[in-house]
């Protein structure tokens, strides 16, 4: 699904629908939407490369599109992504531990 949106961002971009973005950004944002994706279906652990990678794809985009300024610096966005996506982790590591630690009862004896 990943292979099938950036093919079909590169197309768009190629016949001038969307304005130009570049590689690096599309990438960005694709490996992280993917890794995404994963997390929320819970076949990966861990929210830090997810958010990470989407932060940094999508302040790319922004300065793509002319939102942000060129010269503006991108470390507080990875600095926030990193808070956040420590705060995502912490909070499915203590969801874990609680389920670990309920009594579990045999009814069927």
């Amino acid at each position: 699904m990943a292979l099938i949106t950036v093919g079909v961002l590169f197309l768009l971009r190629e016949l001038d629908v969307l304005p130009d973005i570049s590689f690096w950004t599309l990438l960005w944002l694709a490996l992280g939407s993917w890794l995404f994706v994963g997390t929320m279906a819970g076949n990966r652990r861990g929210w830090f490369w997810p958010l990470t990678l989407l932060a940094i794809g999508g302040f790319m985009l922004l300065r793509d599109l002319e939102v942000v300024d060129q010269d503006f610096a991108m470390w507080p966005v990875v600095v926030i992504a990193i808070g956040v996506s420590m705060l995502m982790e912490a909070r499915s590591w203590g969801r874990a531990m609680e389920k670990a630690q309920r009594p579990s009862w045999d009814f069927e004896k």
